[in-house]
């Protein structure tokens, strides 16, 4: 079993990164946490790569062994800081591990949280609203780029699920960002939020 495991990695690190962000998205599609997982720990993929597909393995995970989905969020937090402090998926990798948190692990959510915030306050290009997996491809005879859309990078649905556990703590981490973009978008998901509570 150990020397099937050691040649399925062997063969995950003899893929491309094209190829290993292909393999993760179709993993994450299929709903098999373990083989996104093993794709994680093994392939080449980006960095912001990696903890989305930690985050969303996790989330899988989380209704049958809550403890093992918190620890995969740790190190996909310790993934999350080795992204440049100006690189706006800095910011982007933390709200992917906010999201999967919030539900199993409030309090570390909220912490995830203020990791995003103080990351976007070094990150001038990350707006908040922008959210999307960008997989750069780059060899001795080509470059390609490929891009793909996801919400778990974006402020509105934290910021509204935040505003609906503690407004007023919301209100103040929405504060602490000192670029004008995404401090006005969590802003907004806050007074969504509180608009949706009084329809209801």
């Amino acid at each position: 079993m150990n020397d099937a495991r050691h040649s399925h990695g062997s063969c995950l690190r003899s893929r491309s990164p094209r190829q290993c962000a292909t393999l993760a998205l179709m993993a994450i599609g299929k709903r098999d946490p373990e083989r996104a997982l093993e794709i994680a720990r093994t392939g080449e993929l980006t960095h912001l790569l990696r903890v989305w597909t930690m985050a969303r393995a996790a989330t899988m995970l989380a209704r049958l062994d809550r403890e093992r989905a918190v620890q995969i969020l740790d190190d996909a937090a310790t993934e999350a800081r080795r992204i440049g402090g100006s690189d706006p998926d800095r910011p982007r990798a933390f709200l992917a591990i906010a999201d999967a948190l919030l539900p199993i692990d409030r309090a570390r959510g909220w912490d995830s949280v203020d990791d995003a915030v103080r990351a976007a306050n070094s990150a001038p290009d990350f707006t908040g609203e922008d959210g999307q997996l960008t997989f750069r491809i780059i060899t001795k005879h080509s470059r390609s780029i490929n891009q793909r859309q996801t919400a778990d990078f974006d402020l509105a649905g934290i910021f509204r699920d935040l505003a609906k556990d503690d407004f007023e703590r919301a209100i103040d981490m929405s504060q602490v960002f000192e670029h004008e973009a995404p401090r006005s978008h969590a802003v907004i998901a806050i007074a969504l939020a509180v608009m949706d509570e009084k329809k209801k």
